[in-house]
């Protein structure tokens, strides 16, 4: 069985550790600068074990996934090098952290790859993006990692390059969805619904929403005109909504986060 540890065990790791969980099959361990974090990642009769310090992970696991900030990562990477090597695969879970700046802290002998998670992976609705380009890795690892991040959500493999895009885009998307759905309830509390009726109307709403998208496979002005009755209620709200350019201002949100993760970028180079 083989062994996968994580370091870092908040949001995205903790919510990778609960898939896996729910996947079976795999040995399981964590580290967290809070305990608690670890001991909570639990699914029936398995658990996570807890790992004393980075180092002894990396020593005890096969698969390391390392799930600190981004300006976390290369000390990070340097503390638990000595225990890296052939037979060992790194993950980062880091935005804006190369594949370059894992490989110049990591080891040139250990195979580095890095997945972008987005947060419902903790719900197990995960979308995943994983940049396969290190030569070291060998065509079952790959195949293995990528069953291993699919049986969470939605895995696609993607050139570095579109590292930065997928992150603004799906990464950052959910924040951008709540704020909209914020918005829908705020609404609905102005109409008279009580806030907890209000968002559970609009989280159901949203998730059979983007089920139909998925199954259809229509664009999605496609599904928008199916909604939208001539004369209707729903026309007139879509036309505020395009008159206020909402569409534009969320492409340019997008566009902003794709900018400061280009930013984060440069600020560590020499």
């Amino acid at each position: 069985m083989r062994t996968i540890g994580c370091i870092g065990c908040g949001n995205m790791g903790g919510g990778v550790l609960r898939g896996l969980l729910r996947s079976g099959g795999y040995a399981l361990c964590g580290h967290d600068h809070s305990r608690s974090k670890v001991d909570a990642l639990r699914e029936g009769a398995s658990a996570v074990e807890w790992a004393d310090t980075p180092a002894g992970l990396a020593r005890a696991c096969d698969i390391v996934i390392v799930a600190v900030k981004p300006h976390q990562m290369a000390a990070m990477l340097d503390e638990i090098r000595p225990e890296l090597g052939p037979g060992k695969t790194v993950v980062s879970l880091a935005a804006a952290f190369s594949l370059q700046e894992m490989k110049e802290h990591a080891g040139a002998q250990c195979p580095c790859v890095r997945v972008m998670p987005s947060l419902p992976v903790i719900v197990g609705k995960g979308v995943f993006a994983l940049c396969l380009d290190d030569p070291l890795l060998a065509e079952g690892e790959r195949a293995e990692l990528l069953g291993m991040f699919r049986g969470m959500g939605m895995a696609a493999v993607l050139p570095e390059d579109m590292f930065p895009a997928f992150s603004s885009l799906v990464g950052c998307g959910p924040a951008f969805l709540y704020l909209f759905m914020e918005g829908l309830q705020n609404a609905g509390i102005a109409m008279g619904f009580k806030a907890a009726a209000a968002r559970e109307l609009i989280a159901a709403m949203v998730e059979g929403s983007a089920a139909l998208a998925l199954r259809e496979g229509e664009g999605f002005a496609g599904l928008r005109l199916r909604v939208c009755s001539p004369g209707g209620t729903t026309i007139r709200g879509v036309n505020h909504l395009e008159r206020t350019a909402v569409p534009g201002h969320v492409a340019d949100a997008v566009l902003e986060a794709l900018r400061r993760d280009r930013e984060m970028s440069a600020a560590r180079k020499p």
